[in-house]
């Protein structure tokens, strides 16, 4: 029987204070994203300052086109979290063992197929890209060498995928801990020191991901002896592969059809010059704070609804939901506030050019007051992912946040030339995702998978 707490710092989240429990499962999360986009933060801190803001557009180029390479392999670790969640409020160890070591081995998989991928299309992409000729070869330093680091970082994000499934989010705090003051050390030395320019920065990224890929494994390896990692034990388990598969795809495709639509975004971004490059990378650099906030809970409501899925309770599902909601919109429009007041002398710790810092605040000021719908979009889609069903979140993806996107862009555009067009999309995605995911979430579809009618069955035998 697993316990409240169990070994590992595994938590049951199927009994217990609702409130208490997503927050002390979503704030260590929360200061894991933090830290994370924080170390990301200094990263293109350094390099506007040490390369200029072409180093600092060059970043921003490569963001969208890693995301866009990286997200349907996340995909596949959602669909690891979902799968161990499940066993988890099930409390089967012989499936938590098996679904464990299927995904270690798909994580190692993922990062192969990942530095494989990344490094060979990657120069050909930013060309489709528009990607001016000042900018370009910086952008491939950048992202061929940042793609040499994909297998601990899959490994990492995998691993820790596990450990919060299970209700331990409290040790990937410490390890990127660890490894962001490793990266920010080889940023400085690289970059600033020895003058490697972005390919430094992308280096320093790389080696960084090593010790915190270590340190979950070593995590895992600590877990209850039922389902511990055991290295040799790894391997493919075809059944457990399979639902990872057909859950973790449709949950990647949706984020690499919102990293396409921000692909174009940003060709179109490119458009407008290095200065509005600039502006926008450093926008998304704040705005990743935000994003972070409201994955936190959203992940935390995931492995939530996940683990009272496999136990079949679905009031305390729902009710879980509402709590998680609350959170995030509270939290969310606290740091929007912060970040309206103090626009101009954040934008000034990036850089000095006056062009990037107006491009910059011309997005927070048509953004940030409407990102309580996307953060309300965020909540919902991770309590219906926690079931299982995927697929529709995908499709309603692609006509939200990619279809609606990129068309009303285009639309604009052809009306008025002007980068505002550009910044008005968002929101415009946001309202379109959210009222389709409301409708689906009311219907109750989601709700019905099979796993699903197992628990609910199982259960009722109980009482």
């Amino acid at each position: 029987m697993l316990g409240n707490r169990a070994a590992g710092g595994v938590q049951d989240l199927t009994q217990g204070v609702i409130w208490k429990q997503l927050a002390a499962f979503a704030l260590p999360f929360l200061f894991s994203n933090l830290l994370q986009q924080f170390y990301s933060t200094a990263d293109a801190a350094i390099v506007g300052q040490a390369v200029g803001a072409g180093g600092l557009a060059a970043i921003g180029s490569c963001d969208r086109l890693i995301m866009l390479l990286i997200n349907f392999f996340l995909g596949v670790s959602t669909g690891a979290s979902i799968a161990v969640s499940q066993a988890f409020g099930r409390h089967s160890h012989q499936e938590l063992h098996r679904v464990v070591h299927t995904s270690v081995a798909l994580g190692l998989l993922s990062g192969v197929a990942l530095t494989v991928i990344g490094v060979a299309v990657s120069p050909a992409l930013l060309r489709m890209m528009d990607t001016p000729a000042d900018v370009f070869p910086l952008a491939v330093d950048y992202i061929q060498v940042y793609f040499l680091g994909m297998v601990p970082s899959m490994v990492y994000n995998m691993g820790s995928g596990i450990l919060r499934a299970m209700g331990n989010s409290q040790s990937a705090l410490f390890y990127l801990l660890a490894a962001g003051i490793i990266n920010i050390g080889l940023d400085l030395w690289f970059v600033v020191g020895l003058g490697w320019g972005t390919a430094g920065a992308a280096g320093a990224t790389a080696l960084s991901q090593l010790l915190p890929a270590i340190l979950v494994l070593r995590k895992l390896s600590q877990l209850e002896e039922g389902y511990r990692l055991q290295l040799r034990a790894v391997r493919i388990w075809r059944e457990e592969a399979a639902y990872i598969i057909r859950v973790g795809i449709p949950a990647g495709m949706r984020m690499v059809l919102i990293s396409l639509s921000n692909v174009i975004v940003q060709t179109r971004i490119n458009q407008f010059g290095l200065e509005a490059m600039a502006g926008v990378t450093l926008f998304f650099r704040l705005e990743g704070y935000l994003y972070m906030t409201v994955s936190a809970v959203s992940l935390a409501l995931t492995s939530f609804c996940g683990q009272n899925i496999g136990a079949g309770n679905l009031s305390r599902l729902r009710r879980g939901q509402w709590v998680a909601t609350g959170m995030a919109v509270g939290v969310s429009s606290l740091m929007i506030l912060l970040m309206l007041l103090f626009t101009q002398p954040i934008c000034h710790i990036f850089t000095q050019d006056p062009g990037a810092v107006y491009y910059a605040r011309l997005q927070i000021v048509y953004l940030l007051p409407l990102y309580f719908l996307f953060t309300l979009t965020e909540v919902v889609n991770g309590a219906v992912l926690s079931s299982g069903r995927s697929v529709i979140p995908m499709l309603i993806g692609l006509a939200g946040m990619c279809a609606a996107r990129v068309g009303f862009i285009y639309v604009a555009l052809e009306i008025r030339w002007d980068i505002r067009m550009i910044y008005l999309a968002f929101p415009f995605s946001w309202i379109v995702t959210y009222s389709l995911l409301e409708l689906y979430y009311h219907r109750g579809h989601w709700l019905q998978g099979q796993r699903l009618r197992d628990a609910l069955a199982a259960q009722a035998e109980k009482r």
